[in-house]
């Protein structure tokens, strides 16, 4: 049989009604099953906050070290490596995480990532020359890396369908405000002092996160049935095991199918038939293990690919149409555009600005959905660049300037990048991807992330001396452009489905027939 008939036995599991609320529950247990989910992702969002403050990191220290009269002060080269490693560390970190959290857990994945960012800010603390500061900002790079696909993984497989989109957006909100409160450590401390008090932001998350249970689809995979159940329990507002007892069925028969699908798949592929044939549960048993080759085969299949390539175009329409690029000379960006701002008030004012775009998509996920609200961001950030690239062409042609243009245009931009396009890539990836290979496509995506950022950040003077500074705008603006007629098609709306009906909307854009199977639910 040929690769192409291969390709035909690995068909998704039929999707059943994953995570879908008992009907055992009443109005009264609503509030207590809401309550619930919430501590839980309160708890992982401190490593969402870490981050946010992880980020704010270069400009301080560069800020207060650069070409300084101190003991300790940094050249224009030590400064870029300190700006920049963190981006070249990230892809390890996130690797990592793809590989380890399938074997681990999310849970204690999300514990132990706390372990480099406590050791980065102590070093940041301690440091008494530029190589502890390069090598204290390489491991906040691999913690940053290595903490997205668990935390976003757990968000995903815990929330029920009704709010699992607020609680991702309000978990990667966070990170903002990380950005925001690291700022201001840094107004009313020492850079030094700063680190600091940052250091007690990892050790609160290991508190909090130890308090909370592992993902309960992640420990049936395992075979760990009763803790699974234990944590079902928890995670819909502390109640017995009979209120949740069909959902809790449902979460079996969907891990099983999946489990059943790939042992098929491996038969398929030893008998080299072009039939997919279900084995029964007595020869799992006797089934050789899987090797590598048949395990990348799998994780190839399209039930992974359609929403790897989904995620990872999203990735990069968002860092042309949000001018990711342009971040590390923001400040030589606005000399040259003559906007009439301070540093500080730059820095204060932005990170409000995407605070408040922050709190939007959160209010607006739910009743707008992902998917108008990305068209809506996208076309906005199109619209800023575009302008942008139109105003520096005219001033550059000595044409008459008003420097409020370019400040009111990067106002809109800072707002409207964090109302959809910066926030909900991360929650696609918490809902698109099979629950089998999840932990790994969320890694690998976390990683070509950082890689984009790196490739648009380096790339940009390059860019600016070969187009000029308009030419920049309008080239990624164009881009946006494009963005937006890619989202438009591609991204479907997610909002109220569970993730077995997602798998199943991506299984019908393949060409594949998938019939929905509910299970027989036996009370007694």
């Amino acid at each position: 049989m040929d690769d192409t008939a291969a390709t035909t036995v690995t068909n998704e599991p039929e999707p059943v009604s994953l995570l879908i609320t008992s009907s055992c529950t009443n109005d009264r247990h609503k509030y207590k099953r809401i309550l619930s989910q919430v501590c839980a992702m309160v708890a992982q969002s401190l490593l969402m906050l870490n981050l946010g403050m992880i980020i704010s990191v270069p400009t301080i220290v560069i800020g207060a070290l650069h070409n300084t009269k101190e003991d300790l002060t940094l050249d224009d080269e030590q400064s870029s490596w300190i700006g920049s490693i963190m981006f070249l560390c990230q892809p390890l970190g996130c690797i990592l995480s793809g590989c380890l959290q399938g074997v681990l857990g999310r849970k204690r994945s999300m514990l132990l990532v706390n372990v480099p960012h406590l050791a980065g800010w102590y070093l940041l603390y301690s440091a008494g020359s530029p190589l502890m500061l390069t090598i204290a900002s390489a491991l906040m790079g691999i913690g940053v890396g290595f903490l997205e696909a668990p935390t976003m993984a757990y968000i995903g497989e815990i929330g029920e369908p009704n709010i699992r989109g607020i609680l991702s957006t309000f978990a990667t909100s966070v990170i903002v405000l990380g950005h925001l409160l690291e700022l201001f450590l840094g107004y009313m401390f020492s850079w030094r002092m700063t680190m600091l008090v940052s250091g007690l932001v990892p050790m609160a998350a290991i508190v909090a996160i130890s308090l909370i249970p592992e993902s309960p689809i992640w420990l049936m995979t395992k075979g760990r049935r009763d803790e699974a159940l234990s944590s079902l329990r928890w995670l819909r507002g502390w109640v017995s095991a009979e209120e949740v007892s069909e959902e809790f069925h449902a979460l079996e028969v969907y891990c099983q199918e999946s489990k059943n699908e790939f042992k098929s798949f491996l038969e398929a592929k030893i008998r080299k038939s072009a039939v997919y044939n279900r084995v029964p549960d007595s020869e799992f048993g006797t089934q050789i293990k899987p090797s590598i080759v048949n395990v990348i085969r799998d994780f190839l299949r399209p039930g992974i690919l359609i929403p790897l390539r989904l995620i990872i175009s999203y990735f990069f329409f968002f860092h042309a149409a949000s001018l990711t690029g342009m971040r590390p000379y923001m400040l030589e960006v606005f000399t040259q555009l003559e906007v009439p701002l301070t540093p500080k008030k730059l820095t204060v004012m932005s990170g409000v600005l995407q605070g408040t775009g922050a709190i939007a998509c959160i209010c607006l996920v739910k009743p707008v959905g992902k998917r108008a609200l990305s068209l809506v961001s996208m076309s906005s950030c199109a619209m800023c660049c575009l302008s942008l690239g139109i105003y520096t062409y005219a001033i550059t042609h000595q044409w008459s300037s008003a420097p409020m243009i370019p400040l009111l245009l990067f106002c809109i931009l800072y707002f409207s990048m964090n109302l959809g396009i910066s926030a909900i890539p991360w929650l696609l990836m918490s809902e698109l991807f099979p629950t089998r290979g999840r932990g790994v496509a969320s890694g690998l995506c976390a990683a070509i992330f950082y890689i984009i950022a790196f490739i648009v950040s380096k790339t940009w003077l390059t860019l600016q001396s070969s187009l000029g500074l308009h030419g920049c705008f309008l080239f990624y603006g164009i881009i946006a452009v494009i963005g937006i007629v890619y989202v438009f098609i591609c991204l479907p709306q997610t909002e109220g489905k569970t993730l077995a009906e997602i798998e199943k909307d991506f299984a019908k854009k393949n060409g594949r027939q998938v019939k929905i199977t509910k299970p027989t639910i036996l009370i007694k």
